[in-house]
This record gives structure tokens, sequence and C-alpha cells, in this order.
């Protein structure tokens, strides 16, 4: 419940249309704390669901590496077995 309630936090938080320095600083701790949840989540799950791309995903993904327009595989992507790795979702929260 924690994770759904920060989540909700932050998404508040983040549509603000005018922060204050407060409210900036509050954000950046709530993001901090989010990425730790949601690494919290992963490993939880991440040994319970097993995930694989859809038909329909290994065929666009496939399609945009013919064309050159998709992205270069990364440590994010999709691994040859075609089993979606949970940091994905992370990424946002990491990088910044």
């Amino acid at each position: 419940m924690t994770l759904l309630y920060r989540t909700a936090e932050w998404h508040a938080f983040a549509k603000f249309w005018l922060h204050t320095e407060s409210t900036l600083q509050h954000l950046e701790g709530l993001k901090m704390e989010f990425g730790k949840l949601m690494q919290k989540f992963r490993d939880t799950t991440q040994s319970t669901f097993v995930t694989f791309e859809l038909p329909k995903e290994v065929g666009a993904r496939e399609r945009c590496q013919k064309s050159g327009k998709g992205k270069k595989a990364d440590a994010g992507q999709l691994s040859a077995s075609g089993k979606y790795p949970f940091t994905r979702l992370l990424v946002y929260f990491l990088k910044k």
C-alpha cells in the first residue's frame, strides 16, 4: 500500500503548475523514496512472475529493428530469451 500511496503523492506533486522551493525539495525526496520502493517491488515480484513478449510485440520490435528506427539494445531492453527485465520501470527514477 505504501507504493500505491507514494505513487499518488508523487503524481500530485509532479502535476503542480507552480512549485516553491519546499515542494521541489519534497518532490526530490519523494522521487528517491519511490525509486527505492520500486526496487523493493521488483525484488519481491520478479522471481514470482514470468513475463514474455506477446507475438504482436515481437513483430513490432523486429520491424523497428529492420527499419533502423529501433533503439540499440541496452540493459533496460528485452533479453535474447524474449523475457522482459523489470528494470525498464525504474529507468526514469534512477537516471534523474
